[in-house]
C-alpha cells in the first residue's frame, strides 16, 4: 500500500530529476533496500525513534497527494486536515486489518495493470521539449525518491524476495507513463499521473483515479502510523503526527517527498550504525550508500 500511494507523486519526482534514468533509480533503490532488509534490528531509544520517524515522515506526502488528486485545487490546509484526522483516528484504534490490506493490495494492483495497459494500447502523444536532467546522475537522484516506500531495515520477519515485486510493479508503471508522457509531461507536475488519462483518451476514468488515490493515501497512512505506534507508543506517534499535520499544510508533494526521503536515509544510516553492522560488506554498502544518497538530496536535488 505505501508502494501504491507513493508513486502518485514519486514517479513524477523521479521522471523531473531522472527522465528515462528513472527506471535505473528504482533498481538502485530496490537494491539498497534488498539490502537494508537483512541487517539486525537495531535496539535503543534512538534507533526506535529514527524508524517511527521515517513512518510519521511519510504523512505530509500522503495528505498532499490525497488533497491533490482528490480536491484538485484545493487550499493548503486540506492536506493538512486530512493527515490530523488520519492521526486521530488511527489513535481512536482504526487500522486496516490484514484481510482489508490484502484487498486495497489486489485493488492497488488491478488499476496499475489498467493503466499499464491504457498506456500501452494508445500511441503516445507529441513529446514536448526535453528537461534538463541529469543524465546518469539522475539515476541516484531517482533513487533518493523511491528509497522512502521501499527501505524496511533490520526488519522483524525478513522476505527472501523483499522488494521484488514493488520494485517490479514500479519499474512497469514508470516504464508505462514514460512512454506515454515522455519525461518531461511525466515530470511537469505532482499529478502528472492524471494526465496519462487525459493523453490516453480516458478522461472519464479520472473521478475512478481519485477514488483509487484517497484508498490508496488513506490506508496507506493508517499502515504508516501502525508500524510507528508499535515502535514508540500512541503518545509519541500522536504527538509526531500533529507535527507531520502542520507540515502537511505548507508543504507541497515534492516538498513532502524530500522530507520522507531525508527521514528513510536518516533511518538507513541509523540502522547500521546503531546496530553495529558497519563492519560487514552488506552493512558498510548501506551506510555509504545512504550517505551518498543524503549528500545528493541536500546538494544536487532542486
Amino acid at each position: 500500500m505505501l508502494v501504491g500511494a507513493g508513486s502518485l507523486v514519486v514517479l513524477a519526482a523521479g521522471a523531473a530529476a531522472a527522465g528515462w534514468w528513472l527506471l535505473a533509480g528504482i533498481g538502485l533503490a530496490g537494491a539498497l533496500a534488498w539490502l537494508a532488509a537483512g541487517l539486525p534490528p537495531a535496539g535503543g531509544r534512538l534507533a526506535v525513534g529514527t524508524r517511527a520517524a521515517a513512518r510519521i515522515g511519510l504523512l505530509p506526502l500522503f495528505g498532499s497527494a490525497f488533497a491533490a488528486y482528490v480536491v484538485p485545487g484545493a487550499p493548503p490546509w486540506i492536506a493538512g486536515v486530512v493527515v490530523a484526522v488520519l492521526v486521530l483516528a488511527q489513535a481512536a484504534g482504526l487500522r486496516p486489518s490484514a484481510f482489508t490490506a490484502r484487498w486495497i493490495t489486489g485493488l492497488l494492483l488491478v488499476v496499475g495493470l489498467a493503466l499499464i495497459a491504457l498506456c500501452l494500447a494508445v500511441p503516445p502523444v507529441a513529446q514536448a521539449q526535453p528537461g534538463q536532467h541529469q543524465g546518469p546522475a539522475g539515476v541516484l537522484l531517482a533513487a533518493v525518491v523511491v528509497v522512502p516506500l521501499l527501505v524496511r531495515p533490520g526488519s522483524a520477519e525478513p522476505s527472501r524476495w523483499w522488494p521484488a515485486a514493488p520494485v517490479a510493479a514500479l519499474l512497469a508503471l514508470a516504464a508505462a507513463a514514460l512512454y506515454q508522457l515522455g519525461p518531461f509531461r511525466l515530470g511537469l507536475s505532482a499529478t502528472s499521473l492524471r494526465d496519462l488519462l487525459a493523453a490516453a483518451d480516458a478522461p472519464a476514468l479520472a473521478t475512478m483515479l481519485a477514488a483509487v488515490a484517497a484508498v490508496a493515501t488513506v490506508s496507506a497512512g493508517l499502515t504508516a502510523l501502525s508500524s510507528a505506534q508499535e515502535e514508540a507508543g500512541r503518545w509519541p506517534v500522536l504527538g509526531g503526527g500533529l507535527v507531520a499535520a502542520l507540515l502537511a499544510t505548507v508543504l507541497d508533494p515534492f516538498q513532502a517527498l524530500r522530507i520522507a526521503a531525508v527521514l528513510a536515509l536518516v533511518e538507513l544510516f541509523a540502522a547500521v550504525v546503531l546496530g553495529r553492522s558497519v563492519s560487514t560488506a552488506r552493512g558498510a554498502v548501506v551506510v555509504i550508500s545512504s550517505g551518498i544518497l543524503l549528500i545528493m538530496l541536500g546538494t544536487v536535488w532542486p
